[in-house]
């Protein structure tokens, strides 16, 4: 990168690199639509191009952590500035923020189906409008019916976790603040993996399958996220930042991740494995976001066009599955190398063509119910 790209990144009026301070505001943070950037490009590698390359269970935890953080923070910022969170509109900007894409995608989907002669389950697509995928998937899954994935919603429990997660956090929100709320999350991400734990312990069977995407077992993804947000509000919250933003501590975190990638156990990568991810991960996200030491990270995260792949992250992580079942229908013949670099380049049009025509024009609604966020 030219001494000029930096110097224009750097002198960005409005677009500081770190934040300087621990306390939440509904100022945008800095280097988070890089980081659903790598998050969105660790998934979609993964299925394009080699799963054991590209860590597609890494992008997704990614998106849970940044997603607890974010929201969490966000929640502070409103109670700060009105004494109160508004549920009502917690849940409108919720709605506004998804269904736009899900709905327009599922019918999508079905009608190709229901054009091309191809069979439809119609609990996929409402796996998808409704939130349990994960569970539709798991069960299948655990059943040994291999054509719970014959239509592309499988992706979609990922986001099932997460709403069933937001569904009932911002009551638990209000309820607890403080050392209150860093308990109850320690609490979750503890006995999430007590349950993954028991679980493998007594169905052993169970390893290869789906059965750990259940929402009970996985809420600590999301929790870690919400630790870290809460856990900045404290007044001890500059000395933790401090200690975790050292060199050391994120060496050791990022050692703990690629030992993660690399131990290929099952029991091991079902149940310690996604708190230890998710432990090194939120102690990343603290140093990206508050320290000022690492500069050329910073730099590549807040890249332009970084940042828009992250803008269109949401829209790349529902659409991209679809891509390759269109993409045979229309070129069966295309050549096997051309596949990857073809779905890829289709992805990112329809994802951008679904930002710009559904998501950006929803934000319009969102920000009539209180929305704060700067994305772009």
């Amino acid at each position: 990168m030219s001494g000029a790209a930096v110097a224009r990144i750097e002198a960005a009026p409005g677009r500081p690199l770190h934040l300087d301070g621990t306390q939440a505001s509904f100022a945008r943070v800095p280097s988070l639509d890089g980081l659903w950037a790598v998050s969105i490009l660790l998934v979609i590698l993964s299925h394009y191009a080699d799963s054991r390359l590209f860590p597609g269970v890494l992008g997704v935890l990614v998106f849970f952590v940044v997603s607890g953080f974010l929201i969490t923070r966000l929640l502070f910022a409103e109670a700060k500035r009105s004494g109160r969170v508004n549920l009502r509109d917690f849940y409108l900007r919720r709605f506004f923020r998804l269904y736009p894409v899900v709905t327009v995608y599922a019918a999508c989907v079905v009608l190709f189906f229901a054009l091309s002669g191809r069979r439809i389950d119609w609990y996929e697509p409402l796996s998808a409008l409704f939130y349990f995928a994960n569970y539709l998937y798991s069960a299948s899954s655990m059943a040994g019916h291999a054509a719970a994935t014959s239509m592309p919603f499988a992706i979609f429990w990922s986001l099932s976790v997460e709403e069933h997660f937001y569904l009932f956090f911002p009551l638990l929100f209000i309820l607890l603040r403080g050392k209150a709320l860093v308990a109850w999350m320690s609490a979750i991400c503890a006995g999430c993996l007590a349950a993954r734990i028991l679980l493998a312990q007594a169905h052993p069977e169970w390893l290869s399958t789906h059965v750990f995407y259940y929402t009970d077992i996985r809420l600590d993804s999301i929790a870690f996220g919400v630790l870290l947000a809460a856990i900045c509000e404290e007044r001890d919250a500059v000395r933790i930042v401090g200690l975790l933003e050292r060199a050391a501590f994120i060496t050791v975190a990022f050692a703990t991740i690629l030992l993660c990638m690399a131990v290929r156990n099952d029991w091991f990568r079902e149940t310690l494995r996604y708190t230890l991810l998710g432990a090194s991960t939120a102690a990343i996200v603290a140093a990206i976001v508050f320290s000022p030491h690492y500069r050329f990270v910073h730099i590549m995260l807040n890249l332009p066009f970084i940042r828009w792949i992250g803008t269109l992250s949401y829209s790349l992580y529902v659409w991209h599955t679809f891509v390759p079942t269109l993409l045979h229908a229309a070129l069966p013949s295309l050549p096997r190398p051309l596949v990857a670099p073809m779905a890829l380049a289709a992805a990112f049009a329809i994802a951008a063509l679904s930002w710009y025509g559904l998501e950006r024009p929803a934000a319009a609604l969102r920000h009539r119910f209180g929305s704060q966020t700067v994305r772009t």
